[in-house]
């Protein structure tokens, strides 16, 4: 069978759809990716590459292994609204088995309800699970015999940030496919020749979103995303500079970066809650304050390679080069690394459930203390 790429997608932005492509061609279930994103979020470098919406075979009226953009099933895709794409995204921190079986005073589940009935639109059903990781157990055992014997028009994609962090017995299920951010030049291009961005806003943009599109998309369309981001590099250029007393302070300030973040989260501030989930603004502030703790590290990131002679992408995107490598010089390399440590450390901690206020204060007291090590 033959692979079709994109009419309008530029060979700079990678072969991540091909590379879907051929994995599920190769199973036998002729179902194509196009190159754009499924969801931005925490893990954009896998939704980037994952596809406007995988959508070739569940579209009735485009040629076969392509979408031609204009066409009623077209616009439903890229709409969010078409019938046999389904999305499932967490409930604030988990995946949860009501969304996806009927469970007692619960919204019904989308499984349940819709994966016994053939697709009335196209050949095919595909059932995307965003931030897969967040399946929790009742959830994720509950898929297993679905995985595994799916009826024969129904498509999964699980999207996770690593492999690692699904149960083994769902990815012994499953294909996997390791997707990595572009370079920041085939994004620049990209941005350039889909959405018209002009060239140096576009390679500013490709710079600071360090190779994923969907972010560097926002950057570059969304003013207010572009603004969050320069504060966000500002605060984490302050850091190092602090005094001791003011660790809790700076603690403080980090959620309340996470709390007013919008569009550079993808989602809405932490203030809006979810109807279906009780405690729903602990769970958004949960998504924001990874992207905070994200820019955080790619300016301590470009602080190391600062001091160590090298290039430095976000300091020089974001204007801040001369002021960083003054900074950077202060402390020796080692100081730089067992910052970041500890900052990857933090990171994961969040996905682990950790709470967000006694691990922002522990990170800036870390941060801050290491000055004076």
């Amino acid at each position: 069978r033959e692979i079709i790429r994109h009419r309008h997608e530029p060979a700079g932005l990678g072969d991540h759809h091909l590379r879907v492509a051929s994995i599920l061609l190769d199973a036998g279930e002729g179902l194509v990716l196009t190159a754009h994103e499924v969801a931005a979020a925490a893990g954009d470098a896998v939704s980037a590459a994952a596809g406007e919406k995988p959508h070739a075979d569940t579209l009735a009226d485009c040629p076969a292994f392509d979408a031609c953009g204009e066409c009623d099933s077209c616009r439903r895709a890229a709409a969010g609204t078409h019938p046999e794409i389904v999305l499932i995204a967490p409930a604030g921190d988990q995946t949860q088995i009501w969304q996806l079986w009927d469970r007692p005073g619960r919204p019904p589940g989308i499984l349940q309800r819709t994966l016994c009935y053939a697709p009335t639109v196209g050949a095919r059903r595909v059932y995307i699970l965003e931030r897969a990781e967040t399946l929790n157990e009742a959830a994720a055992n509950s898929l297993l015999k679905v995985l595994e014997e799916p009826p024969h028009y129904a498509h999964f994609v699980l999207l996770a940030t690593s492999a690692a962090r699904l149960l083994p017995t769902i990815v012994s299920r499953c294909q996997v496919l390791r997707l990595v951010p572009s370079p920041a030049q085939d994004v620049a291009k990209g941005l350039e020749l889909l959405h018209g961005v002009e060239s140096g806003a576009a390679t500013v943009a490709a710079v600071l979103a360090e190779g994923r599109f969907g972010t560097a998309l926002r950057l570059a369309t969304d003013a207010a995303a572009r603004e969050e981001l320069d504060r966000l590099v500002g605060f984490a250029a302050g850091l190092p500079a602090l005094q001791p007393l003011q660790a809790l302070q700076a603690g403080e300030q980090m959620r309340r970066h996470a709390v007013s973040l919008k569009s550079l989260a993808g989602e809405p501030a932490a203030g809006a809650s979810d109807p279906g989930e009780p405690g729903g603004r602990e769970r958004a502030g949960r998504r924001q304050i990874s992207t905070v703790l994200d820019v955080i590290a790619g300016v301590y990131r470009d602080l190391l390679a600062l001091r160590l002679g090298g290039e430095a992408p976000i300091a020089r995107a974001a204007g801040r080069a001369d002021e960083l490598a003054a900074l950077a010089a202060r402390r020796e390399p080692r100081s730089w690394i067992r910052d970041i440590e500890t900052i990857v450390s933090a990171r994961r901690r969040v996905d682990q459930n950790a709470s967000i206020g006694i691990l922002t204060d522990w990170l800036a007291v870390r941060l801050v203390g290491a000055r004076s090590e």
